[in-house]
């Protein structure tokens, strides 16, 4: 086994939980450095964007969830969470694409738009970042303005209501009765779009699981497999 790696995330991103857990369900002894204020610099020379996760490991440093994902498979292929049919990575690397660029969306309008929901997700994240509550407004601010850009808005919950049915919905016909996405054991399409649901837990609209019963027991079934729960350990 290679060094010990370190994990620069926060706890409450979505992305952090996507590399934690692909790093856990490959038994990578990993340390976390939860970002700070007073880590920014730090971290902007590693990522100039500023932006978690980002993974050191073996003089390497790899930013992007999904470049940590398959960096990891390289390195440690066993157990492998990209299947080895050509045809199923591929749809593997779809729903992973989906949840990362369009899921996140959906559960990020609910977590910043909805004011029900904001002040959860602004307990947590200042509580790692620290500076109080002038930290609170400007991540809140900031993550207004991001959607505002798009045009999207506190009335605009209705639209996000419709697009999560339809997610659901269709992660509903993706499991089938199967356990998992793909068949029978996890890979990182179940990883991706658990990351991003994992949140509705901590929503007000968390009861829009309830229309898709099959997606919630999938979210409870890899929530309660072992890695998963030490890696989303707050």
């Amino acid at each position: 086994m290679a060094a010990e790696a370190l994990l620069h995330d926060l706890t409450d991103s979505p992305f952090c939980a996507k590399a934690r857990i692909c790093l856990t369900l490959k038994g990578v002894s990993f340390r976390r450095l939860t970002l700070t204020l007073r880590g920014l610099r730090r971290l902007r020379t590693l990522n100039p964007l500023g932006r978690v996760p980002v993974l050191e490991h073996d003089g390497r440093v790899i930013t992007d969830s999904t470049a940590i994902a398959h960096y990891l498979e390289e390195r440690f292929p066993d157990p492998s969470l990209l299947p080895a049919d050509p045809a199923a990575r591929a749809y593997c690397a779809l729903v992973e694409d989906w949840a990362d660029e369009s899921l996140s969306v959906v559960v990020g309008a609910f977590r910043w738009l909805n004011p029900a929901n904001r002040a959860v997700a602004l307990r947590a994240t200042v509580r790692e970042l620290g500076g109080g509550p002038p930290v609170g407004w400007i991540v809140a601010g900031r993550a207004r303005r991001r959607f505002r850009a798009a045009g999207w808005s506190s009335a605009s919950l209705g639209y996000f209501e419709d697009r999560l049915r339809t997610d659901l919905r269709m992660l509903a016909g993706l499991l089938g009765d199967r356990a998992f996405l793909l068949g029978r054991s996890v890979t990182l399409a179940d990883v991706a779009a658990f990351a991003q649901l994992r949140g509705l837990r901590r929503c007000a609209e968390e009861h829009m699981l309830e229309a898709e019963p099959a997606v919630a027991r999938w979210i409870d079934r890899v929530a309660t497999l072992p890695a998963v729960t030490r890696a989303c350990v707050a």
